[in-house]
């Protein structure tokens, strides 16, 4: 008996690289064949997060930057998008953009993806590493993917979609009210970002009040991240130790005196491409340069 017509070869990126395409049928009959199950994951962690997405509606991905959030978020989405046997019909991309040194968002030339594109690299970036450049911008041209600043959200009914909220902590207990209750008939959530890092007041973070809020809620999940499960650069984990509350700057040495004593200090010289020592430590304070 020979197969079933409605199975599909599952192949790799590579090898849908062989043909070119043109248009948005033939990018989601390749999205269709890709194997994503060809997914290595690096730690419990990651595998938790992505499994824990398959499970429920909404799924908060909680931890440090550097720990595969967002290109497992993108690769469960493109994942979704692809399988014929579900409800999934777009992926949309949000992020609340915080103004930075008093640079308004609207006065940035463009239209809407245009205004947004710097904030939306990192997706972009891991979405062409699973389906390459050209379906990429196909499925965008088309609007199956979607960026959408969270401001611009209100009023809008998200049904059938895959919908991704990077970067919560800077979104106010407002926006992030507004935005689950965005949520439409057959979609899923995923809502990521670190309860350390944000660009808001603390007291004013939506991500730390929803988190509280949402815990134990039916069809809601959440994994943590910790340091241990960077996967970036070993460098990364050993610099953000410096932000803890139990490394302590000392106010009254200055930067000179640190890069003096940094680099010429007796028994603190470090290696000849002047990375950072793991030793180092205010409290080695000793002698400094007699200038």
């Amino acid at each position: 008996m020979s197969k079933s017509r409605n199975s599909t070869k599952k192949v790799s990126l590579s090898e849908l690289n062989n043909h070119t395409i043109s248009n948005k049928r033939q990018a989601m009959k390749d999205l269709k064949m890709l194997d994503f199950n060809e997914l290595q994951f690096k730690n419990t962690a990651q595998k938790r997060f992505y499994q824990t997405i398959s499970k429920k509606d909404i799924t908060f991905g909680i931890g440090p930057a550097g720990c595969g959030k967002t290109y497992l978020s993108v690769h469960r989405a493109l994942r979704e998008l692809g399988d014929k046997d579900n409800h999934i019909d777009g992926i949309v991309i949000v992020k609340p953009l915080v103004e930075a040194a008093g640079e308004k968002i609207g006065y940035l030339p463009g239209d809407v993806e245009e205004k947004t594109a710097p904030f939306m690299m990192s997706f972009y970036y891991n979405m062409e590493q699973i389906i390459g450049k050209q379906r990429l911008q196909i499925l965008k041209e088309s609007n199956i993917i979607q960026v959408i600043p969270l401001a611009f959200m209100r009023g809008i009914t998200l049904a059938n979609k895959f919908v991704i909220l990077d970067e919560a902590q800077n979104a106010t207990q407002e926006q992030i009210k507004m935005f689950v209750t965005r949520i439409g008939e057959y979609s899923k959530y995923i809502i990521t970002g670190d309860l350390e890092q944000s660009d808001i007041a603390k007291h004013k973070s939506g991500l730390e009040d929803a988190v509280k809020r949402f815990a134990g809620v039916h069809g809601v999940g959440l994994a943590k991240f910790k340091e241990k499960d960077i996967v970036r650069h070993s460098l990364v984990k050993r610099l953000l130790k410096r932000y803890k509350d139990s490394f302590q700057i000392m106010d009254d040495v200055s930067a000179e005196e640190t890069v003096s004593m940094w680099i010429h200090d007796e028994g603190l010289d470090g290696p000849s491409d002047g990375s950072l020592i793991p030793e180092f430590d205010y409290s080695h304070k000793k002698s400094f340069s007699k200038n």
